[in-house]
């Protein structure tokens, strides 16, 4: 890559809760030569925190690139949920995992199985890691949150005049008119829908790849086959992630046991290649954190109203190209030869 393309990388810092579709997404931002990968920030969600961090810094190992993309540990938990006990009441399992004739089947195991990983996580918080390094760029940020946003709103609180100083923000989070941890949330947005609200109404621009888009390019088994068939360790793992996703949900019952979404990968797609989201809406939204039974949705205002009020800052997807999202898959995981 010469001189002119370097320096025309886009800047990104992911901020993750990896487990398994989150560690797909690193691995796609580490090996697409388009992004410069600036950080990781960790925070809570599919596991806690400590896990989560674990298993960024192993699948950095097993790229070779845990010493070039520094991981730095955030928040433990939500900004106030937790202050509210019975707002988890609606909640009957919590969608990770499930025990069968003694076997866990899980789609985001407590550790991948990786190697252990041989550093640590960077002494500095997230959140204090995002604040001093966007305050210092010289050139504007993408921030992709794959997890409950959580560290972004902190640093958000901490220093509000970040906002000016990112490109934008590439959620994945959200559904509009479907859920998946209730019948109308997602879990990223439902686990910190204060984080997510704080974010959207900062007035720093967003794409919000929700559950609409991620569900309209689903991979299946015969594509897991052929990400182990390019016989890297990237694909292989991606492969037996995605395995291990349709196996637990369909044991779960919430799967349909052939295929399923590959959610905060298609999120570092969009980044990467803008057009694999096929029906983006630049839509008013909100964020319901008023606790009921609606607590975490998305709302999109669907009006027109546009020309009264201005173009909103928010565009959401709604649909993507599968065949797009997996070649770009395929291309970029295919050329990694690091060995385990």
């Amino acid at each position: 890559m010469g001189a002119q393309a370097l320096q025309q990388r886009k800047k990104v810092i992911l901020d993750v809760d990896t487990g398994s579709d989150d560690a797909i997404a690193i691995m796609l931002a580490a090996l697409s030569p388009e992004l410069d990968v600036l950080g990781i920030t960790v925070t809570w969600g599919n596991r806690p925190v400590g896990n989560c961090v674990e298993n960024t810094l192993r699948v950095l190992g097993l790229l070779g690139k845990e010493n070039e993309i520094p991981v730095y540990k955030g928040c433990p938990q939500p900004m106030v949920r937790y202050l509210t006990k019975q707002r988890n009441g609606a909640l009957e399992k919590d969608g990770i995992s499930v025990w069968k004739d003694g076997k866990e089947f899980s789609i985001h195991p407590a550790y991948l199985d990786l190697p252990p990983a041989k550093i640590k996580a960077r002494a500095s918080h997230a959140c204090s890691y995002l604040v001093e390094t966007l305050l210092r760029a010289e050139d504007k940020i993408t921030i992709i949150p794959v997890g409950p946003p959580t560290n972004l709103a902190m640093a958000i609180r901490m220093e509000p005049s970040i906002i000016t100083r990112m490109e934008e923000v590439v959620f994945m989070g959200g559904a509009v008119g479907m859920g998946n941890i209730t019948p109308c949330a997602e879990a990223n947005f439902y686990h910190d829908p204060e984080a997510a609200k704080i974010i959207i109404d900062s007035g720093v621009p967003c794409r919000i790849i929700g559950l609409n888009a991620t569900h309209s390019a689903e991979l299946d088994l015969e594509d897991a086959a052929s990400l182990r068939a390019l016989k890297t360790p990237a694909a292989r793992l991606a492969a037996s992630l995605l395995e291990m996703r349709i196996e637990a949900l369909g044991v779960m019952g919430d799967g349909n046991g052939h295929s399923d979404a590959v959610h905060d990968a298609l999120a570092v797609a969009s980044v990467i290649m803008p057009e694999v989201i096929t029906d983006m809406r630049r839509s008013r939204c909100d964020i319901d954190v008023n606790g009921g039974a609606a607590d975490g949705q998305l709302i999109v205002d669907t009006r027109i109203r546009h020309e009264k009020d201005g173009l909103p800052n928010i565009q959401v997807a709604y649909k993507a190209d599968k065949e797009m999202f997996f070649g770009l898959l395929c291309d970029r995981l295919g050329c990694c030869h690091t060995k385990i």
